[in-house]
């Protein structure tokens, strides 16, 4: 395991479920209720299902395979992660009693999404960690702060359920394409590091442990005790980046509500796709104050930020199919399901630079946000704030390159 930081074992392992009888009074096995595994469990899971089998021989005369799933505290205030598990209890033959007797994860999901263009620093660390990632180059006894920043492109994690490094509480994963800026500040000036991320762990406690590597060797960082996520404009200004008003410091902005109708079941309606109708969705939000526009952006953000929509109005609803033109609009045509990601920007009037390439690849919502604050007048300051929704959409069948 990373650092040394977690205990392993869960404290309920192998706990007695003595107040919960194993038979009912006619004699057949009954199974766990679902709020005694919640009680014996020790968090708030959600109980998926039982599977209960007979047992003709040794100490069980029962056992109950019970599928549950919880989703454990946020990584850092930003990284949420939903645990699939298998529990198992077994039911005593003299003592009538379930008694919790293991567990085997079956999935691990971690929306890391958040993650991209995130900025950190690190107050506190130890010597020896500096050392790891930059060598001798820090010299010996300065006082400083690592600051450190994360791509804006992101690979996802993939766990291993099999990697004998796991415990019940501690899951590993590999990642590609995930790197990083390193920056020590100290009073003799600035040091700039690549990073290179290519595995880790998360723990049921919140931690994210992720390996930084750099052209100096590795370091173990945990993003919940080590780092602390601050507003970019702070990072740019502590690592002698160009702070002005033409930049768009997105983690700043106020944000308000987006509501829509044409989500379905978790996903984008099916007429909102290119060869589906490509009918836009209906989007509804409030008057911001000081907004006399408003930009409508919508981005495959599992690509390499697709933009399908752009448009700018001066209301606060549309219609479904209000828009149906491809050269404005052209809905979702995924190859498999990809994260489709509207933003509304509320704009204190018309912006400057229009030059959006519908149905091409483009930059993330941030490099957008800085052409869209300046004004028509050539002044900045523009964007306002901004709303957000997203959900999947899967094509009903595959139409990716027919354009």
């Amino acid at each position: 395991m990373y650092g040394n930081k977690i205990t392993a074992g869960i404290i309920t392992a192998f706990m007695t479920l003595g107040f919960l009888s194993g038979c009912s009074e006619s004699g057949t096995v009954r199974e766990i209720t679902d709020a005694d595994v919640i009680s014996s469990y020790g968090r708030d899971v959600s109980v998926k299902a039982h599977n209960i089998e007979n047992l003709s021989d040794g100490g069980y005369s029962a056992k109950d395979t019970i599928s549950i799933t919880y989703m454990t505290d946020d990584i850092g205030g930003l990284v949420p992660q939903t645990v699939s598990k298998d529990l198992e209890y077994h039911l005593g033959n003299s003592s009538k009693t379930w008694e919790f007797t293991g567990e085997k994860t079956t999935g691990c999901e971690v929306d890391n999404s958040k993650l991209p263009g995130s900025c950190w620093k690190c107050d506190f660390l130890s010597p020896d960690t500096l050392a790891s990632l930059f060598g001798d180059e820090i010299p010996s006894g300065e006082q400083g702060v690592l600051y450190f920043r994360f791509l804006k492109k992101m690979g996802q994690f993939a766990f291993n359920l099999s990697n004998e490094k796991n415990t019940p509480s501690e899951r590993f994963f590999g990642t590609v394409g995930t790197g990083a800026k390193a920056v020590w500040a100290g009073s003799s000036g600035i040091i700039e590091k690549n990073i290179t991320i290519t595995e880790g762990s998360v723990t049921d406690d919140g931690d994210l442990f992720l390996v930084f590597t750099t052209d100096c060797g590795n370091a173990v960082i945990d993003l919940r005790t080590d780092a602390l996520n601050i507003p970019e404009q702070e990072y740019d200004k502590a690592t002698g980046k160009e702070v002005d008003n033409s930049k768009v410091y997105m983690d700043s902005l106020p944000v308000f509500e987006v509501t829509t109708t044409s989500i379905e079941n978790g996903e984008w309606r099916q007429p909102s796709g290119l060869k589906e109708g490509n009918e836009s969705p209906e989007l509804t939000w409030a008057p911001y104050e000081g907004a006399a526009k408003y930009a409508v952006i919508m981005i495959d953000t599992s690509t390499s930020n697709w933009l399908c929509w752009f448009t700018i109005v001066d209301k606060t609803h549309l219609d479904e199919g209000e828009y149906t033109d491809p050269s404005v609009y052209a809905g979702p045509y995924p190859a498999e399901t990809h994260i489709y990601e509207l933003f509304i920007v509320a704009l204190r009037t018309d912006p400057q630079d229009l030059s959006f390439v519908i149905d091409a690849l483009g930059g993330d919502i941030r490099s957008k946000l800085d052409f869209l604050n300046k004004a028509s007048d050539g002044s900045y300051g523009n964007v306002l704030a901004y709303g957000t929704i997203k959900a999947p959409y899967t094509s009903p069948e595959l139409y990716y390159g027919y354009r």
